[in-house]
């Protein structure tokens, strides 16, 4: 688990391409995750690359996804890009499917879904 310190909240927290995180990851700011996480996502938003791949449950206030995503999202803005693939089932406040953006699972739209966790 990555600590929480009031100092990170500006700073981007960046996984590259080369690492594999097992274990949660829980941060006060925003993430790029370009590796691999094998565990839960906590931050204030995140952006999943091409090349990123988590299987978990993520909880953050946006979310994008441009890789892969397994396990649960929890989100008030969520965007699906093209040529993404999400086996998940979500919950949003508000939800941004592109053209050909995979999705699997159940979708499910609340007022505050940060609050559900």
């Amino acid at each position: 688990m990555i600590e929480r310190k009031p100092g990170n909240i500006g700073r981007t927290l960046s996984i590259p391409r080369t690492a594999t995180i097992e274990g949660g990851v829980d941060y006060p700011g925003p993430v790029v995750i370009d590796g691999t996480v094998l565990g839960d996502v906590n931050c204030l938003s995140l952006i999943v690359t091409e090349r990123g791949v988590i299987e978990g449950t993520i909880k953050s206030e946006e979310v994008t996804v441009m890789g892969e995503v397994t396990g649960e999202i929890f989100a008030n803005l969520l965007t699906l890009k093209a040529a993404c693939s999400v086996n998940a089932d979500i919950v949003h406040k508000r939800l941004l499917l592109e053209n050909g953006s995979f999705f699997e699972g159940k979708s499910r739209r609340h007022t505050d879904p940060l609050q559900l966790l």
